[in-house]
């Protein structure tokens, strides 16, 4: 087969006459495409044209015919779909480059698989060195039950192990860890944390649920920048083949510096929103010192600061989550709350009185209730109109929670691949009623509630293509249960789904006029798929491949195809 990307000199195409009304030079064209563009009131086309960074026509090139420069690049899609590229509303990428790094224990359906990964990553360190990592479920590999220190003593006697849960908010350490942090049974745990010990010896069994994982962490030497910059690129590569063109990143302040270094030499095409910390509106004085520091490394629509990032709770996989009631296959406990509502209610109202858009991480019911009891408070005392505060996963709702989230303005910012990662279990946590307000993406869809996708990238992969299938059939991934779909009535359409990654998510970042859609005057960010997935059987949307990415009208990635 014939490369996709055709640079030729030529003279004359099938191209829009209006392209040149407005005499702009016109860089790159596909045309024999279809183009989805996202936009409601002109959904189809067959050909868009780009000049500089901006999409300069999208529309049908047999009724306009035109001349092109000699210079133009001109891309034949023969039929393929063209479509906005992804924008990941919500993942952490500095993680996510660090697992390609580290140890990856995602998927371990056994102790044999889980020793054999850290096996061979003590065959590639000196003895003593740190053996970090992620992915460990104990719901594959442990039938349930929480995992202790012996099985990584067995394999990594002589490394200091910690290994995060998949959801990043449990700690599993090995002895040698625990001992050079000096860990022992009368360690006090931080507020919000907790560490399991054995009922019979009364010691650390190695497992750290939320703020305990400090306990350890801090005395895990920092990746130097050096590595940090190698994970960046990583993430990078990694995500312009799944054709993610923007991200709304967690990563921290300090990896500011290191983009802005990456995107001055070129090598970062990718458009970040980089979160602040929520916590900081303890100290608005130092925030808004912070923000000015920061305006110097921004670029604009290419690097900028985005809304402050808290947590309200834990995650539902290690009941950590806050509901209302207990769990019910844990009646001991409701959850771990990360706020009381007092600290809750004075930091949003904090970040409002300084315009700030605040994204908090609820998980379960109690948890989105207090968020948007906080939002409430915050906007009648300081809202001035469009605040777009968010609930991050907003994943277990009450009922009578949704239509304020409407009300309110608030985003649900949600990541489809948590439910059909979940399902397996989840009735097990929250019983079948409970259940009803799990991932509820049609009830908040059709509640008039904006809807932003996102993967939680290391938490589960990159791959939109993935949250599409889950958010179109509600099924396991791999065992394609259950048949119907777990809770059917939740499912949304393709279209819908892929403008929660694009529109939407665009949208939730304040940035709707700038992209997320393939719209005259827009960025030129687009990307060609394998198949046509608004028509395709939903299995087959998971062996959809991206054929190219286009950033800022440049072709940043392109499959190489054999003959």
């Amino acid at each position: 087969m014939k490369s996709l990307r055709k640079c030729c000199q030529i003279a004359f195409i099938a191209v829009s006459s209006l392209l040149f009304s407005c005499q702009q030079p016109v860089d790159l064209v596909i045309i024999n495409a279809k183009v989805w563009t996202g936009d409601l009131d002109n959904p189809l086309a067959d050909m868009v044209a780009v000049s500089g960074n901006r999409i300069a026509f999208v529309g049908w090139q047999e009724d306009l015919p035109a001349e092109l420069g000699e210079h133009t690049t001109v891309i034949d899609a023969r039929g393929r779909l063209v479509i906005p590229g992804f924008n990941d509303a919500h993942l952490h990428f500095m993680s996510g480059g660090l697992s390609l790094l580290q140890v990856n224990l995602a998927d371990c359906k056994s102790r044999e698989c889980i020793k054999n990964r850290l096996e061979e990553k003590t065959d590639q360190l000196p003895s003593g060195a740190w053996i970090t990592g992620r992915g460990w479920d104990h719901t594959l590999f442990n039938q349930g039950k929480w995992p202790t220190r012996d099985l990584l003593d067995e394999v990594a006697p002589d490394h200091p192990v910690f290994v995060r849960r998949i959801d990043g908010h449990v700690g599993w350490a090995n002895s040698l860890a625990m001992a050079k942090a000096g860990i022992d049974a009368q360690t006090a745990v931080p507020e919000g944390g907790e560490m399991l010990l054995d009922p019979q010896t009364g010691q650390p069994t190695g497992i750290f649920k939320e703020s305990a994982m400090t306990l350890v962490s801090k005395v895990i030497p920092e990746p130097n920048d050096s590595l940090k910059l190698a994970a960046l690129r990583l993430a990078h590569d990694h995500a312009i083949q799944l054709g993610v063109t923007s991200i709304q990143d967690q990563s921290g302040i300090s990896s500011m510096a290191l983009y802005h270094h990456l995107m001055n030499q070129g090598l970062f095409q990718i458009r970040v929103s980089e979160w602040l910390d929520f916590d900081m509106t303890r100290n608005p004085d130092s925030l808004v010192e912070l923000l000015d520091s920061l305006k110097i490394l921004t670029k604009p629509l290419e690097l900028e600061t985005g809304m402050l990032k808290g947590f309200v709770d834990g995650t539902l996989g290690s009941r950590t989550a806050y509901f209302f009631d207990p769990y019910s296959d844990d009646p001991t406990t409701v959850g771990l709350p990360q706020y009381t509502a007092d600290e809750l209610n004075r930091m949003v109202c904090v970040a409002e009185s300084l315009k700030l858009q605040v994204g908090l991480h609820c998980i379960g019911a109690r948890a989105n209730h207090m968020a948007l009891e906080a939002y409430d408070r915050a906007l009648q005392t300081f809202g001035s109109g469009d605040s777009r505060h968010r609930l991050e996963h907003a994943q277990v709702l009450r009922t009578e929670d949704i239509p304020r989230i409407k009300e309110l303005g608030v985003i649900a910012s949600m990541q489809p691949t948590h439910c059909t990662s979940d399902l397996r279990w989840a009735e097990q946590r929250l019983g079948r009623e409970r259940s009803k307000g799990a991932y509820a993406w049609k009830t908040l869809q059709n509640s008039g509630v904006r809807l932003a996708f996102g993967t939680d990238w290391p938490v589960e992969p990159l791959d939109p293509m993935r949250g599409i299938y889950s958010a179109v059939t509600r099924k396991h991934i791999e065992s394609g249960e259950p048949k119907e779909g777990w809770f059917p009535e939740e499912r949304l359409s393709v279209r819908d789904a892929v403008r929660a990654y694009t529109l939407a998510s665009a949208f939730s970042e304040f940035k709707e006029d700038e992209k997320g859609t393939l719209t005259k005057g827009k960025l030129a960010d687009m990307i060609m798929l394998s198949k046509d997935i608004l028509e395709i059987q939903p299995e087959e949307i998971l062996n959809t491949r991206v054929l190219m990415t286009i950033i800022d009208g440049r072709i940043v990635y392109q499959e190489e195809e054999s003959n």
